[in-house]
């Protein structure tokens, strides 16, 4: 297919455009396309602005939070911005705002897929006694407290090992 602008060099760029409920697609070739984006055609958007986006990030400048990892320095705005945090203590610096981030992306705020063999009984005691952690604290809310101490004793064993 012949470039729609020059229709002389092969065109290997297509361009969708919606603007007033009007849909214009356009094939042009590298050249056009480059003549055209500096014309305004094109609005930059980087992958950083896509990630931004999924992020419901606000990128205007001094509008949110002045949140810093202490250990790396680096501010919860670079964040939005490059999409990448600066070392393993942002995840607890910006806990609060990467756990609705986290949940929005992946559907959920844990991890419920395959876990490494040598890791897994780790896992699954430590998942286990999270639940029973909720179920104790359920059986105190509804006053079954001999219910709750055979509850609390499964959680010393698997802490302790046994």
């Amino acid at each position: 297919m012949l470039c729609q602008n020059c229709q002389q060099r092969t065109a290997n760029v297509h361009f969708t455009q919606i603007k007033n409920n009007t849909k214009l697609d356009l094939y042009l070739c590298e050249e056009c396309a480059q003549e055209m984006s500096q014309q305004d055609f094109i609005s930059p958007f980087g992958f950083n602005d896509l990630f931004s986006g999924l992020f419901g990030a606000q990128l205007k400048q001094g509008s949110s939070l002045k949140l810093k990892c202490k250990n790396c320095g680096m501010e919860y705005d670079e964040f939005l911005k490059t999409s990448r945090l600066g070392c393993t203590h942002c995840y607890k610096a910006f806990a609060d705002k990467l756990d609705p981030i986290v949940k929005r992306l992946h559907g959920n705020g844990e991890h419920h897929g395959k876990v490494p063999t040598r890791v897994s009984s780790n896992v699954n005691i430590n998942s286990e006694i999270d639940k029973l952690k909720k179920l104790l604290n359920e059986a105190v809310k509804d006053e079954k407290y001999e219910e709750a101490a055979k509850i609390r004793d499964r959680i010393k064993s698997l802490e302790v090992g046994e």
